[in-house]
């Protein structure tokens, strides 16, 4: 298989991220001076425990990826591959309302808190019990006129479809993108509304960064794409960031590249005088590029610098039967360094310019330290919608590798094992995580032909997904495990040695880190399209999931989050 260049030069390192348990990585994220707290009992949320996350804090789960660099990386091996088998429901708690669930569950100790997908008109944020699911508050939303008009006008997703993915929390309060659009602050003990201002979406689907006094929040179904920063207690808006620069900030038509960056053995096909033709004519279609920036952003503390993936520009713009936009359409499909204090650019890096097949995905970066050389590098990495790992220094934005194609196309226009630039969609919004076991990171995908083609015209066919284990220093892809649907979930890698993910078609399963051999399947239901978590309280570690179905994927819909834990000998 081929690889980048500068993983070809690193190929003898690949004993240092090999498939055997090691000594653990450098971790910036737990300093020497971090101690793991013992205590069931969380006070307020400060940004010690935001930053040091559950692996600082095991009875946690405080934030989307489990820590700001969003590793989703447990040291608990209280579950281990030996034991695994023994697995079974702690408890089952059901939401009521029926839909994409794609929540992930934050845990305080004792307090969960999960959101419902919003596509009965009806959302709901819950307080759990994470012990025994039992409901201790809720707070129910319903649907505006904006919220409602934007759920059906992308043609490509079923009508009113309405996934959300979890809540931030941040001292004594819960935050929420709520299904109307606005950043919502509720109490932690009671649930009682603190303040709710308004964003520029018209209906939010993923969970908002809380860090260094500010809830970042990544926005949907904005002619522009943005991404918006609110004062913590006050809600007051701080700064705004819009994904499709406008001319007065370089444009989007960019470099007019012709080669795949970081891969320049593939063309892109571009006819490039004839997109400089249409420029005049064409001259406004920045304003409506779309660049979604949904998912949750990563933390650099040190650096100050938030990382924002960024998705494809907007479907109603490639033919049929829409004239495709001309120029590179910065900053759709890259991964951009934002500066905390003001929002301003410190970097950014498009990795597929002038998308016009739908290669879509703006699954979250994940910041880890590589040994590359001898020398350590404070990397971002992150899965693509082509299918590919990529790996940038956390600092410049200079591009360390590509790896090697871990969905198969069959065509492209790369080759085989080229780039996935037909709308395949290999890593779409799911999560990856980061084993400090193996060196590996994982991922859910999906290979759907036509992903982006109108929901009436769409042919069904061909369509499954897989997880994939891909080595970050050599560009690897060193195991992967195909499903019969595809996969929108995400991933948990944990110190027990496991992988644990959700299917489509029902079944939460967990895989061996080292070989991909699956280990435990349990059968939910409806489909398990969110990312797991695990935390531990009184001494038992659990593994919670949200299982729900996909309005796109799977037409079996749930509204369950399970918890996991070991049954006795």
């Amino acid at each position: 298989m081929r690889v980048a260049s500068v993983f070809v030069l690193l190929a003898s390192l690949a004993s240092t991220a090999s498939c055997t348990k090691r000594e653990a990585p450098t971790d910036e994220f737990l300093s020497v001076t971090d101690s793991v707290v013992e205590s069931d009992q969380i006070g307020a949320v400060t940004d010690t425990l935001l930053r040091i996350g559950h692996r600082g804090q095991p009875a946690t789960w405080p934030t989307y990826g489990g820590d700001w660099a969003q590793t989703r990386y447990s040291s608990l091996d209280q579950i281990q591959l030996e034991n695994v088998s023994r697995l079974r429901p702690a408890w089952i708690a059901q939401t009521g309302v029926l839909g994409t669930f794609e929540a992930t569950p934050i845990v305080l100790g004792l307090e969960m808190y999960v959101t419902t997908p919003a596509e009965q008109g009806l959302q709901k944020v819950l307080r759990l019990d994470s012990t025994t699911g039992e409901t201790v508050w809720q707070v129910d939303l319903e649907s505006e006129e904006r919220s409602r008009l934007a759920a059906t006008e992308d043609e490509h997703l079923p009508r009113d479809f309405g996934p959300h993915r979890g809540v931030a929390v941040y001292g004594d309060r819960v935050y929420v993108g709520t299904l109307n659009g606005s950043l919502l602050a509720l109490r932690r003990d009671t649930g009682e509304r603190v303040f709710e201002v308004e964003t520029d979406s018209p209906r939010i689907t993923g969970a908002p960064l809380a860090a260094q006094g500010r809830i970042i929040v990544g926005l949907s179904w904005v002619d522009r794409g943005a991404v918006q920063a609110f004062d913590a207690k006050s809600g007051d808006l701080l700064w705004t960031w819009h994904t499709i620069p406008s001319p007065q900030d370089g444009g989007w038509w960019g470099d007019w590249i012709e080669r795949l960056p970081g891969r320049e053995e593939i063309d892109l096909g571009r006819d490039i005088a004839q997109e400089k033709a249409n420029q005049v004519r064409l001259s406004e279609t920045w304003r409506t590029g779309g660049g979604s920036a949904p998912m949750t952003p990563t933390f650099d503390h040190s650096l100050g610098l938030v990382y924002i993936s960024i998705g494809g520009p907007d479907p109603h713009g490639f033919p049929p039967p829409a004239e495709p936009h001309p120029g590179d359409m910065r900053w759709t499909n890259s991964i951009c360094a934002l500066h905390i204090e003001t929002g301003s650019v410190a970097w950014c890096y498009q990795f597929l310019p002038h998308d016009t097949k739908g290669a879509s995905g703006p699954t979250p970066g994940i910041l880890i330290n590589l040994n590359i050389e001898g020398r350590m590098r404070e990397a971002v990495a992150r899965f693509s919608g082509l299918g590919n790992l990529y790996v940038w220094d956390r600092k410049g934005g200079d591009l360390l590798g590509v790896s090697d194609n871990y969905v198969p196309v069959e065509t492209t226009t790369g080759g085989k094992t080229g780039a996935n630039l037909i709308g395949v969609a290999g890593t779409v919004w799911s999560p990856g995580a980061y084993s400090f076991e193996t060196g590996l990171l994982y991922s859910t995908n999906r290979r759907i032909p036509e992903y982006f083609e109108p929901r009436e015209t769409r042919r069904p066919g061909g369509e499954y997904g897989n997880i994939a284990a891909v080595n970050p220093i050599t560009g690897e892809v060193v195991w992967t495990r195909q499903t019969e649907k595809p996969m929108a979930g995400g991933t948990l890698a944990t110190a027990g040695g496991l992988v644990f993910a959700g299917r489509t078609t029902g079944w939460f399963d967990a895989y061996d880190a080292t070989t991909g051999e699956r280990l435990w399947s349990f059968r939910t239901g409806a489909g398990c399209n969110s990312a797991p978590v695990t935390y531990e309280v009184a001494g038992r570690q659990y593994v919670a999931v949200s299982c729900g179905g996909h309005g796109l994927l799977d037409p079996e819909s749930g509204d369950a989050i399970v918890a996991f834990s070991l049954v006795p000998d």
